[in-house]
């Protein structure tokens, strides 16, 4: 047991509507707490007023859909004793990254727990859309036996493969496209060429480039006000009437009618989409009718591995964060600008050596 850790104190944040529920994943999101014998508690107010007095006695907090108004950001960081609030999972559109670092809270999530599974779930919509599967299931279900409708169809080897955002999921597309012996290009503006030559990946100065010469598009960014239809009706029609786009990012990434418009007018070839811009997705939506459309429910990360991944990923988070160290997800690193000098984020196994556990 660490002595710098037995009087820290972690709150766990379960989705709202629902305090104080017991659920198995608690088991392995708790466990690190208890590798170092900090307490773990389980948060079961219902009020914002709750919450910030709760939050006066914590030194983490651990969010899983739960939803943090900004203005809890007043309590925490530099105001309070809760030096930062780790989140289940990749995405961290709902959170204002502007008003925690004004307040030096740290944030991060569980990113990476699911690389595997994201890419290959965008590698299952590319080979469903490439090979123009969805057509000829129906139509062989639907007791038709035809070779018609087979053309254009993609080589792959030799073709193209465009990604945006060359991080952890990227990178793991791009290995794996390259398997296929197709060419990668991406665009990642925080990604130098120098570094993605280890990747064998041809990096791009803009991702007009990418709609232009890309066979298959992939955006792999987070949400942000940059990203937000990054994917528009400009970018449509620069890319090649043979193309496809794979979505299994966010939804919004993408501008859900300037798709239908280039569907519809066989601007492009096809789409594979594992989200939308409203979720659940509405029955009515022209893109579940389409035959030329693959579309899944938004649960490209899962995997039982990756979900244990992710709830184990909470709470080591947790306690880098509450035992001074930086999160090695770190999501808001302006922070480090307004928050004292910390300890370098360090493997799990580093942690518990140099805690002396």
């Amino acid at each position: 047991m660490s002595t710098e850790a037995k009087n820290i104190r972690v709150l766990y944040l379960g989705p709202s509507g629902r305090p104080g529920v017991y659920t198995e994943d608690l088991d392995q999101q708790s466990r690190a707490a208890k590798e170092m014998g900090a307490e773990f508690v389980v948060y079961d107010g219902n009020s914002e007023g709750e919450l910030i007095e709760a939050l006066k006695d914590t030194d983490v907090a651990m969010s899983q859909g739960h939803g943090i108004s900004p203005s809890l950001f007043r309590h925490m960081g530099n105001n309070g004793r809760c030096k930062g609030l780790i989140s289940f999972g990749h995405g961290y559109d709902g959170m204002d990254l502007d008003t925690a670092v004004k307040n030096g809270v740290i944030l991060a999530n569980t990113a990476s727990f699911g690389t595997e599974e994201v890419s290959n779930q965008t590698m299952m919509h590319f080979l469903v859309c490439s090979r123009k599967f969805v057509l000829h299931d129906k139509l062989v279900k639907n007791g038709t036996w035809t070779r018609e409708h087979l053309a254009p169809m993609g080589h792959i080897a030799g073709q193209t493969f465009g990604i945006i955002g060359l991080g952890d999921i990227g990178r793991a597309v791009a290995r794996k496209a390259l398997a296929f012996g197709m060419k990668v290009i991406a665009y990642d503006p925080f990604v130098s060429s120098w570094d993605a030559k280890e990747y064998n990946v041809e990096m791009v100065g803009t991702p007009q480039e990418i709609a232009k010469r890309s066979d298959y598009v992939s955006p792999h960014t987070y949400l942000t006000s940059e990203t937000y239809h990054m994917v528009n009706a400009e970018f449509f029609d620069m890319m090649k009437a043979t193309a496809y786009l794979i979505n299994c990012s966010r939804g919004p990434v993408v501008d859900e009618k300037a798709l239908i418009d280039a569907l519809r007018k066989k601007k492009i070839a096809g789409a594979g989409l594992d989200v939308f811009e409203q979720e659940p997705v509405d029955p009515s939506n022209p893109l579940l009718k389409m035959d030329n459309v693959s579309v899944t429910s938004h649960y490209a990360s899962y995997s039982e591995t990756a979900w244990n991944r992710a709830n184990t990923q909470l709470g080591q988070e947790a306690m880098r964060v509450a035992l001074g160290y930086w999160p090695m997800s770190l999501i808001n690193p302006d922070v480090r600008s307004t928050v004292k000098p910390r300890k370098w984020a360090v493997s799990w196994e580093v942690m518990l050596a140099e805690q002396g556990n």
